[in-house]
């Protein structure tokens, strides 16, 4: 039997982004981004766009999951740079088994963003 793939897509408004992070600052930001990358969106000009991809990242990586048991903490989920420069999904054994997550499933992620939006789509396999 082949491997279990389930698939994940989410769409983030850059401007309602913005608002959350402008009204609650670092309040949200602890909450919701690691201090990875928190640093590395705050160093690109376009931070909120980065900040909304990031973010739609881990909500497809809830909805690859198909919400499921486990507690959600989206620091949990980050979004990392691999050797190549892309980006990728990192998930410390711990939270995985939190969240339910198998030790051996692999996601692929793609993340796309503009002026107005950001997109996710997250595959996870296994």
């Amino acid at each position: 039997m082949a491997d279990s793939f389930q698939l994940g897509i989410d769409i983030v408004s850059v401007s309602r982004m913005r608002q959350a992070i402008e009204r609650q600052g670092s309040r949200f930001l602890d909450r919701i981004f690691t201090k990875a990358e928190q640093a590395y969106c705050n160093r690109k000009r376009n931070k909120f766009e980065n900040y909304a991809a990031r973010f739609a990242a881990k909500e497809a990586v809830i909805k690859a999951k198909k919400g499921g048991p486990g507690r959600y903490a989206f620091r949990d989920i980050e979004v990392i740079r691999n050797l190549a420069g892309a980006p990728s999904i990192q998930i410390s054994s711990q939270a995985r088994k939190k969240l339910r997550i198998s030790p051996n499933a692999k996601f692929e992620l793609t993340i796309t963003h503009e002026r107005e939006f950001a997109v996710a789509a997250v595959a996870l396999f296994g």
